[in-house]
């Protein structure tokens, strides 16, 4: 049943990816139609049910190829970061179906009842119940038929050791995959109703005999052996870094670096973010920005979240994005592969078309870029000079928004230019800049969102 669902999904995903690639999406286009249409089904699906790994594997090969046309431009990691970190909020599949099963942890540990909880609690009796969740369990020793909550015992553990800045339950003693009696985690129940559950409980303090002795009077079908045995198996390391967390926790929340992660109030999209955040990472050029133009992290954030705050529309976002991450295929990325004959440059025929080149130090390009700058200074009255960063990547210090966003369409033009097989021109330019003005103040027009474009547009 499992692999028909799973089969079904990928069937009807190939029918609307057919569907969709044929229209002249951006990439953030591209992104929109893979989360509302693409997953939605078959990550619902997921969430129940079990999804084997090359399903997972195939349904990555099929978005991503979607998006990209062909093989990766970048690497997935990437993708999946933020704006700012230089991605394009594209979905983690395995995170996403992981992040909707531990979001069951909220009704689990909430005050729903039902046959499905009931039934959990039986799964979980030899271990004491939902009290598993709270322990430093290893999922290997655990015994449980159901493959549903398998899954999500071995997440929540994965999820837990990945983003706690404190770890209290490495020192809960029943189910520690760390004290083994018989190469077995233990769970002694009289132990448990009585209140011990830590290290702390078992009175390392005192010897075997006065510990027994203590603990003899409280907990009836006890004996010696019984308990010697628990206290010899925890581990010294155990013994020596113990500190005293909280018996009251039942519930397995946890502190994170930015407060407590309370599973009764939790959604998969809290889990969600914690996951990509763990995962995601800046894309590869960034090591070329770095050392290109002398980029912090900090700055190399703002470069990537840039084109979000200037412009709206999605192609001008998604052709910075392309800029940033050196994937525009000029005439010298087009000559390695063997598809043209040659790479100069499509407007002076005399150098190497590197990106640089084209944006930057062509005959072509610095003239346009002095009558850009003129440009500027009618609309503003502000005289400006522009570098080859302030052109690949904008003028981060300071603000300002309507130049940045002139850069990106001067981009773009120059690219369109080059698609066209012709010079470019200022006066080119300027008609691209009053069209793009006049659909703007249309658009916040209708939409009584006058402020907006006053204030990107103010000279």
């Amino acid at each position: 049943m499992v692999t028909q669902n799973n089969v079904h999904g990928k069937a009807r995903e190939k029918k609307l990816i057919n569907i969709w690639s044929s229209r002249g999406l951006s990439l953030y286009g591209k992104v929109t139609i893979i989360k509302s249409l693409l997953l939605p089904k078959i990550v619902y699906t997921s969430s129940l049910l079990p999804t084997p790994e090359n399903i997972i594997k195939e349904l990555n090969h099929l978005i991503y190829n979607f998006l990209w046309k062909g093989k990766d431009k970048v690497t997935r990691k990437s993708a999946i970061n933020d704006y700012e970190g230089g991605g394009i909020k594209m979905v983690d599949i395995e995170s996403m179906i992981k992040s909707l099963r531990l979001a069951w942890l909220k009704r689990i540990f909430g005050d729903n009842s039902g046959a499905w909880k009931n039934y959990l609690e039986y799964l979980l009796k030899e271990t004491g119940g939902l009290i598993i969740f709270s322990c430093n369990y290893n999922a290997k020793d655990l015994t449980i038929s159901s493959q549903f909550y398998m899954e999500l015992l071995t997440w929540w553990s994965e999820f837990r050791k990945d983003n706690a800045i404190e770890t209290n339950w490495l020192y809960r003693i029943w189910n520690n995959q760390e004290i083994r009696i018989n190469n077995k985690p233990v769970f002694y129940k009289r132990y448990f109703n009585y209140g011990i559950q830590t290290v702390g409980d078992l009175r390392f303090d005192l010897n075997n005999i006065d510990s027994y002795e203590l603990i003899a009077k409280h907990i009836q079908k006890t004996n010696f052996l019984e308990w010697t045995g628990l206290r010899h198996s925890v581990p010294l390391v155990l013994r020596n870094a113990y500190h005293n967390p909280d018996h009251t926790a039942l519930n397995p929340s946890f502190k994170i670096d930015c407060g407590l992660f309370d599973v009764t109030k939790k959604k998969s999209k809290d889990y969600y973010s914690l996951f990509v955040r763990k995962k995601a990472c800046f894309p590869n050029n960034t090591r070329k920005l770095r050392s290109e133009f002398n980029l912090t992290d900090e700055t190399l954030k703002k470069a990537f979240s840039l084109p979000h705050s200037v412009a709206f529309e999605p192609y001008v976002k998604a052709f910075q994005f392309k800029v940033l991450n050196s994937i525009l295929y000029t005439n010298s990325k087009l000559h390695k592969i063997g598809y043209i004959a040659d790479d100069l440059c499509s407007f002076c025929k005399c150098e190497s078309e590197t990106m640089q080149h084209l944006f930057y130090y062509c005959s072509y390009s610095i003239s346009f870029w002095e009558d850009f700058e003129l440009y500027y200074l009618s609309l503003t009255q502000q005289q400006i000079h522009l570098n080859l960063k302030d052109i690949l990547i904008g003028i981060l210090t300071p603000e300002l928004p309507l130049l940045n966003y002139l850069l990106l369409v001067g981009k773009i033009y120059l690219w369109a230019c080059r698609r066209n097989k012709e010079l470019p021109s200022i006066r080119g330019f300027k008609s691209k800049v009053k069209l793009k003005y006049e659909t703007e103040k249309y658009i916040c027009t209708k939409n009584n969102n006058l402020d907006m474009f006053k204030k990107k547009w103010a000279a």
